[in-house]
Formats: C-alpha cells, structure tokens, sequence
C-alpha cells in the first residue's frame, strides 16, 4: 500500500487548494479525475480518499459513490461532495438553506476535529442534511443545522461547508484524516521526491540511455536535471530552437544547461521547419497542436537515430493537456516517463531551485507551448515574429526595470493586424496582477512607463501602427468578480 491518499478531482480549484495544503503538511497525495472507478482507484493502493467540491447548495452528481463506499477505504467528502454521500446513504437535503456567517460546532469527541475550534464561519451557501441514526451520526452543526455527519460504520466522513485555504483549521482537519484515519506518515518534501523520481528514471532506463527534449521552460529542465542525477551522461538532451521563443531566450537555454549545469545538450535548429508546418495557420488551438507534432515528430527521429535510447523524459506537469503518447511511439521498446507530471508548477520550481537551476531558469514567467506562435494572432511569419520579438522584449525590460515583474504572474506583448483602414500591425500589451484559479485580474500599469514603452516600439518596429494595453479581465476573474 501506498503511504499517500487520493483527491478525486471534482472541482479543479477546490482540488488543488486542497492538494497543495497537505503537501505543505508533508502529506503526499495524487489527484485523480472524476472518472475514476472503484477498480482503478483500489489498483493505486491509497490509504484513502477525498472528494471535493464547493458549496453550491446541489448535490454533486456522482454515480460511482456507492462503489467507492465499497472499497472499504477511508473517505472525506467536503462541500457539495458531503450532500452527494448523505443521499447515497439515504438520507435527504432539507430546502432551507443557511448562508453568510454563521455558527459551526463540532464533536470534538472526534479526532477528526482535533485542533479544530467551534466558531463562526462563512458558508456561501449550505444545505441543511436530514438522516437518521441508520445512517450515521452527527459530528457538525451550523446555528442547529446539520452539516456534517460520520457514517454508521464506516470510515466516511460528509461535511458540508468549505474548507478555507488559509484557515488553519483546514490543516487540521486535513492531517487529522489523513494521518488518524487513513494512517499517512509526513514524509512528503522536495527532496523525497527527488530521491523517488531518480529511482524511477534509473529503474525504467535500464542499462539504457535516455533522451530528454528541453524547451527552455522549467518542466522539461528540471526531467532533464532529474534524469541527469540518474543517468550522468547516458542522458542525453536536445534543444530544438522552433524560432518561437523570446528574445535571447534559446541562447540563455543553452547557457544555462550546458554552460552551467553541464548537461550533455545538442541544439537542433528547427525553425525554417516549424514556419513551413504553420502555414498559413491563424487558429491559436492549431497552432499548439502543429507545433506539438513538429516537436515529437523531432524527438521521435533523434531517438530512433541515437543508439541505445531506452527511455523518453517529458516536462509535463499537473496543469497541462494530458499528452497523447504512450511507450513505443517514439520507436519499438522505448518507453515514455513523465518525472514532474504529478507536480504543481510551483512545486517543479522548488525541486529546481534544490537541483541548482539558475534563478534564470526557476523564475521564468509561464509561456505556451507554441511559443510566440499563439501571440501572432494572424498567420505566422518570420518578419511578424521579429516585430512581436522586438516588441515583447521592449515591454518586459521596463517592466523589470521599474521592479513591477514582483508583483506580476505574467507581461508580455502580443501581435495582431490593425483593422484601421491604413492596415500594418498593431501591438496589445498584457500584464496579469493575479492569477489565483486561473483567473487573471489586469495590472495598472504607470501611464509613463506605457508612454515609453509604445514610443520605443514605434521607434524599433515601422510596421506597427497602433500600441494598446489590454484591461480586460480573464472571463474566470470576470465571474468571481460578479
């Protein structure tokens, strides 16, 4: 059995508040989708199991409840996810509905709320669960409401109410089931994960070498870090320059990981290749998905033409499209491993910074797959990429100079044709202050700093005609903000 529990993923930002707060405790956990089965989740050996959602007042629909209840593994369903098990169980969800700050008092009879004080919460919005003692036992009441309750019999626990992510109430009770009730250790750190995952890429090697594509992004660096740990110089690396990066941006890559961390590192020069594979293509989602098949096709040739590749690294993290490659696509008998893909982004910046990653490399602001290619948002060009080039490296300076990179998740430039009757390009700026759930709120720029930026770029770039800073909220900003 595994030393960890399992998040079923109803609710992505609910899940991974939750994920990264047990983590913080030490607790390692794995996040799997909502599609699970009972068969496959008992096949991962946890040592139980938490269901998540927010509270919208309505049952989560979930089918495959009552299987899991069968598993006989513990279980903690939170939010909308505790009205789903308390109808499982036959009981009902009253009409009345609580909300605002109310009072909440447990049982502290139970250990599952050891450290977890009574006092008032806010619930958006909470169900009041009616059952009777065949079904299980109250252990939290809101102003006389039932909103959580202890299954008869079971290790199953329902409450109904949201777990504040700064709360340290929320940690309690988290380490309490997961350590209590399901019998986790706290041996979860970055560098028990570095230890785990250079085994792995040792033990899928073989006598074996391995070949990892680096991007110039922190994922695939830091499989690349891991795999040269394992392997020294039987891992080999390339660097395949699509034309699609940011100023300076490959050079810096190969300085970094050859120069400095002295990684075996060979630069592939696939930028006439990727514009031919672009096209005529403005559609950022083709774009992404052309530029990935340029890049396996790549990956795919350098395995099959260098001896002994056993194994291929990929830099995928938690957060990205699920890739569509299993071992054997890259060429017969070479398996695929993924060392950082049940990682957050911020937790592969961590083992980067423990690996000796240059902070160059660590503290990269996000950037798409496809590069620039998806901020061209018209056909891409070799003179179009140059300007936004231009422009991009224009706008990040000063934003850096004047110490605001600080506070921002992301600055970056993006190009487009002008709809004015003159036509020639034009530039929209972005910079992104949060970005808590994916939501994006825009940063207030200084309208001096604007006034300089828009002038140099018109300076550097003849072919722009018009410089605009873009103030819209991302659409999920936009629904929180309502």
């Amino acid at each position: 059995m595994h030393d960890d529990v399992i998040l079923v993923n109803l609710e992505d930002s609910v899940c991974y508040a939750l994920a990264r707060r047990l983590r913080a405790e030490h607790i390692y956990c794995r996040i799997m989708p909502a599609t699970t089965t009972a068969d496959e989740l008992l096949r991962q050996e946890p040592r139980g199991v938490i269901l998540a959602r927010g509270c919208s007042g309505q049952p989560v629909a979930f089918p495959r409840m009552m299987d899991y209840l069968q598993t006989g593994l513990p279980m903690l369903c939170l939010g909308d996810a505790a009205l789903t098990l308390c109808q499982t169980l036959g009981g009902e969800i009253a009409a009345e509905s609580e909300s605002g700050v109310v009072s909440v008092a447990f049982d502290h009879g139970e250990s599952l709320f050891e450290g977890v004080e009574d006092g008032e919460r806010y619930l958006p919005l909470c169900r009041r669960m009616v059952f009777g003692p065949e079904q299980g036992d109250i252990c939290a009441t809101a102003n006389d409401a039932v909103v959580g309750f202890h299954a008869r019999q079971r290790d199953v626990w329902g409450l109904a109410f949201p777990l504040e992510r700064n709360d340290p109430a929320t940690a309690h009770l988290l380490v309490n089931f997961s350590r209590d009730k399901c019998g986790c250790t706290p041996w979860w750190t970055e560098q028990a994960f570095i230890d785990q995952a250079v085994e792995s890429i040792r033990e899928a090697a073989a006598d074996g070498d391995a070949l990892c594509a680096l991007s110039g992004g922190v994922d695939s660096g830091v499989s690349a870090l891991l795999g040269y740990q394992a392997l020294g110089q039987r891992l080999h690396c390339i660097f395949v320059d699509t034309g699609l990066l940011r100023e300076g941006e490959a050079d810096e890559v190969m300085a970094a990981y050859q120069g400095e961390m002295g990684l075996n590192v060979r630069r592939i020069d696939a930028r006439a290749e990727c514009l031919l594979a672009l096209g005529a293509q403005s559609d950022p989602d083709e774009k992404a998905r052309i530029i990935h098949d340029v890049l396996q096709g790549i990956v795919r040739r350098e395995a099959q033409a260098l001896p002994g590749i056993h194994l291929i690294l990929l830099g995928t993290n938690y957060a990205d499209t699920p890739l569509d490659v299993s071992d054997g696509d890259y060429g017969p008998g070479i398996q695929v491993l993924e060392p950082v893909k049940e990682l957050f982004k911020d937790e592969i910046r961590h083992v980067g910074e423990m690996l000796g990653l240059p902070g160059t490399m660590t503290s990269r602001q996000p950037f798409p797959g496809s590069g620039l290619a998806c901020r061209v948002m018209t056909s891409v060009t070799a003179e179009r990429l140059a300007v936004l080039r231009t422009a991009d490296a224009i706008f990040r300076r000063e934003v850096e100079d004047a110490g605001l990179n600080r506070r921002l998740w992301q600055y970056y430039a993006a190009l487009a044709l002008s709809p004015l009757p003159q036509g020639g390009l034009m530039v929209i700026l972005r910079a992104v202050q949060s970005a808590e759930g994916g939501a994006g709120m825009p940063a207030r720029i200084p309208s001096d700093l604007l006034e300089r930026v828009t002038a140099e770029i018109m300076r550097e770039c003849p072919d722009v005609e018009r410089v605009f800073y873009d103030c819209t909220p991302s659409k999920s900003y936009a629904r929180q903000a309502q």
